[in-house]
C-alpha cells in the first residue's frame, strides 16, 4: 500500500503536465516514462548491489560508479552533439555553484550515504528516497526558482510523505510481531 500510495503521489505531482505542449511539441510523458523506467533499473541495481562483491569502502564503491556513469554521460553527450554547443563563457556563477553543490552534497555525501544504507538497512526503507526527492525538488523550486505551491502539490506531498511513513511503520511493526524462536520452543524430532 505504501509503494502504491507513493507512486500515486508522484503521479499526482506530475499528472497535469503530461499533455503535449502546443508551442514546443514536446511530450513530458516521454520524460516521465524514462524517469520511471530508470528508477526501476536503479532499484534492481540497488537490490543486486546487496549481494554483489564490491569494495569494503562505500566511498570507493560510490567513486567507481560515479566515474563509470560520468564517462558514459560524456560519451553520450559527444555522440548527441552537445560538445560543440558548450561555451565556457555561458557558465554563470549560479550554475557553477549548483554544479559544486550537486557534486559535493548530491554525489559525495548523498550517494555514499545511500551505499552505506543499502549495506545496513532494509532495501524497501532505503528506496523511500525516491518518493521524497520530488518533494525536495518542489521546495527548492519554490525557494529558489519562484515556483508556486498549489493544492495539487500539497495533496501529492501528503500522499508521498504518508506512504513513506506507512512503509517505515509497517516494517517496524513486522519486526516486533515476528520474534525469533528460542531453542526451547523449536519442535522436537
Amino acid at each position: 500500500m505504501g509503494l502504491a500510495g507513493g507512486f500515486l503521489g508522484v503521479g499526482t505531482l506530475f499528472g497535469p503536465g503530461l499533455h503535449v505542449h502546443s508551442t514546443t511539441g514536446r511530450n513530458p510523458a516521454i520524460g516521465i516514462s524514462i524517469l520511471l523506467v530508470t528508477s526501476f533499473i536503479w532499484s534492481a541495481g540497488s537490490l543486486y548491489s546487496r549481494v554483489a562483491k564490491h569494495a569494503a569502502s562505500p566511498f570507493l564503491t560510490a567513486a567507481q560508479q560515479m566515474i563509470c556513469g560520468g564517462i558514459l554521460l560524456l560519451v553520450a553527450g559527444i555522440i548527441t552533439g552537445e560538445l560543440p554547443r558548450f561555451h565556457p563563457g555561458s557558465v554563470s556563477l549560479l550554475s557553477l555553484g549548483s554544479f559544486i553543490y550537486l557534486v559535493l552534497i548530491g554525489a559525495v555525501v548523498g550517494y555514499t550515504a545511500y551505499i552505506w544504507l543499502l549495506r545496513h538497512c532494509d532495501p524497501a526503507k532505503v528506496a523511500t528516497y525516491a518518493y521524497v526527492n520530488p518533494i525536495v525538488a518542489v521546495l527548492l523550486g519554490t525557494l529558489f526558482a519562484g515556483e508556486t505551491v498549489t493544492v495539487r502539490t500539497l495533496i501529492a506531498a501528503a500522499l508521498i510523505i504518508g506512504s513513506v511513513a506507512l512503509i517505515i511503520t509497517a516494517q517496524q511493526l513486522r519486526a516486533r510481531v515476528a520474534p525469533a524462536l528460542s531453542p526451547a520452543l523449536e519442535p522436537a524430532d
